[in-house]
C-alpha cells in the first residue's frame, strides 16, 4: 500500500473537485427500502450503484494510463475498491464486477470483505484489480478530503459525513441531510468539464434518487 500510495503521487498529476449536496431523500429511500423487508440495504452500497452508473456515463473515468505504451485504456468493468480501517492500517478490498451487482449483492459483498479485513483474511484476489475506488471517509467523522488515488487507477469519490444543516429547499430555508462529495482525477485522463459532469451527475443521484430509474 505504501508503494502504490508513493508512486500515485510521484506519477498521477492529480486534480480535486467537490460539491456539497442534499442526501435528504437518498436517506429516505433506503429507509423506505429496508421497511419493506428482506436483506437490509447499506448506504455504501447505494452510493455505489450510483458511482457504477456514473461511470457508464463517464466511461473514460473507469481506465487506466499506459506509460509505456503512452495511451488510455479504458477498462471493460467496474471492479470497485472501497477503503476498509483495520487494526493494521488502511487496506483497499475490490469488489468484483460491482456494475453488475444489485444493492443487495453490493451489501453482501461489502460486509464480507470489510468482516474479512478486520480479521486479516483478505486473499491477494480481494486486494488487486480495482478499476476506481469509493472512499467513505465520513464514517470518520469528517466533511472533506483529497486523497491520493489508488494508482494505476485515474480516479477516487470520496464521502463525508452526512448530518444536519440549513439548506435552501424548494426555495426555503430547511434543515436537511447534507453531505460533501469530492472527486480526485488522474489530470491526464481528463480535463475538468468531464471531471465535473461526472461529479454533478453523482450529487444529481443523491439528491434526487429517482434520476436511477432511468437506467433500470
Amino acid at each position: 500500500m505504501a508503494d502504490k500510495l508513493a508512486r500515485s503521487r510521484t506519477e498521477i498529476p492529480d486534480a480535486t473537485c467537490w460539491v456539497d449536496a442534499d442526501a435528504t431523500e437518498l436517506m429516505a429511500a433506503r429507509t423506505a427500502m429496508n421497511a419493506a423487508g428482506g436483506p437490509k440495504i447499506s448506504l455504501l452500497a447505494l452510493l455505489a450503484r450510483i458511482c457504477v452508473h456514473a461511470l457508464a456515463r463517464f466511461p473514460e473515468l473507469n481506465s487506466t494510463v499506459d506509460t509505456a505504451a503512452r495511451e488510455i485504456v479504458r477498462l471493460p468493468s467496474v471492479h470497485l475498491g472501497f477503503a476498509a480501517q483495520t487494526p493494521r492500517g488502511l487496506v483497499v478490498p475490490v469488489v468484483k464486477d460491482a456494475g453488475t451487482r444489485t444493492a443487495e449483492s453490493l451489501t453482501a459483498e461489502f460486509a464480507r470483505l470489510t468482516e474479512a479485513a478486520r480479521e486479516s483474511a483478505l486473499t491477494p484476489a480481494d486486494l488487486t484489480g480495482g478499476t476506481f475506488t469509493l472512499n467513505n471517509y465520513g464514517v470518520f467523522g469528517v466533511d472533506g478530503s483529497t486523497p491520493i488515488i489508488n494508482h494505476p487507477e485515474a480516479a477516487m469519490l470520496g464521502v463525508g459525513r452526512i448530518i444536519p444543516k440549513p439548506w435552501v429547499h424548494q426555495g426555503e430555508l430547511a434543515v436537511r441531510q447534507v453531505v460533501q462529495l469530492s472527486f480526485t482525477f488522474d489530470h491526464r485522463v481528463c480535463d475538468g468539464g468531464t471531471a465535473g459532469g461526472f461529479l454533478r451527475y453523482v450529487a444529481d443521484c443523491v439528491e434526487q434518487p429517482a434520476v436511477l430509474l432511468r437506467t433500470l
